[in-house]
């Protein structure tokens, strides 16, 4: 017996439930029952207790909780299993680490709080509670030279996933999401790869939902929507979205992902400069290619194609 097989008795009949009942149901001792209610209550969960009627749930902390995210969850492989951890320090070391054991495919590692939260050219990310911090194990079965879709395709799932909650989200290549101007949330994937084939994926997705931030550069779901989100909502329909554009990029290829990227994309057509290596090239950025390059046309011209990088929009392509 488990306290998630309390609460599902308890979201079930959304009503008292008594400690007979609930002893009898799950084949323990009520004094079993009683220890796993008030470990939930310390855990944050609201549960009212009466004498002859027994427990009622009446609310839920805002906490990424395995049970929580799952409950509800319309997904077939991405959630099936959840790892949930108040710190840690980065959900994609974690997920490495179990994906090097054999864990199976779609398992998502959450937290809600990360010491060393690593963003995009090594830098650090800082990752405060109240925002959704998680990873996905993703064993897509292509060559090495194909990963880099996964990336953009994230940004795909993140926009519908931000869009579906009122927010007009945009993506600056390769992977970045923005809204209003601000950046709302990171994407880092890592892979383990043989020669010709990908052995994992570790897709780490941060997103600012309701953390308090600098407000200059970034932004959150709750600044932009002016209220708290639920993050337990949000996540679900995260992966929700990331599912229906894994599966499809797993059995059509990547064109209809890019198809998307394109139709959100606040990059191409404007004026850019893209800091690769030791270069900086500036240009207008014409398109995306099959697999996430971006073509820019430079001032002279000609045509480069650039495989990764740091993009910054500029207002004209003589700025400074």
């Amino acid at each position: 017996m488990t306290k998630e097989e309390i609460l599902q008795v308890l979201r079930e009949k959304n009503d008292y439930v008594s400690g007979e009942y609930l002893a009898e149901s799950l084949g323990v001792t009520r004094t079993a029952i009683w220890k796993q209610i008030h470990t939930l209550i310390k855990e944050g969960y609201v549960i009212d207790s009466q004498q002859n009627k027994g427990y009622r749930l009446v609310g839920v902390p805002d906490r990424l909780y395995a049970s929580e995210v799952k409950y509800g969850l319309q997904t077939k492989l991405l959630g099936k299993r959840v790892v949930h951890f108040n710190v840690t320090t980065s959900t994609n070391i974690v997920a490495r680490q179990m994906a090097e054991e054999g864990v199976e495919e779609g398992t998502v590692i959450v937290a809600e709080t990360q010491t060393r939260g690593k963003g995009r050219l090594g830098r650090k990310f800082i990752t405060k509670g109240g925002g959704v911090w998680m990873s996905v194990i993703l064993k897509p079965n292509i060559d090495p030279m194909h990963a880099s879709s996964i990336t953009l395709m994230a940004a795909v799932s993140v926009t519908k996933a931000l869009r579906g909650m009122g927010l007009e989200a945009v993506i600056k290549w390769p992977n970045d999401v923005f809204v209003n101007g601000k950046k709302i949330c990171g994407i880092l994937t890592e892979m383990s790869a043989e020669t010709d084939i990908v052995n994992f994926i570790i897709l780490g997705i941060g997103v600012n939902v309701n953390n308090d931030i600098p407000l200059e550069t970034a932004t959150t779901m709750k600044a932009e929507l002016g209220k708290e989100v639920s993050r337990v909502r949000f996540i679900q329909a995260l992966l929700e979205e990331l599912e229906e554009d894994y599966l499809t990029f797993k059995e059509k290829g990547f064109t209809p992902i890019l198809w998307n990227w394109r139709r959100f994309s606040d990059t191409l057509g404007r004026p850019v400069e893209v800091s690769c290596q030791d270069e900086k090239i500036r240009g207008v950025a014409q398109d995306v290619d099959e697999d996430g390059s971006l073509i820019v046309k430079l001032t002279d011209g000609t045509v480069k194609k650039i495989v990764s990088g740091d993009c910054r929009h500029l207002k004209n392509i003589k700025e400074k």
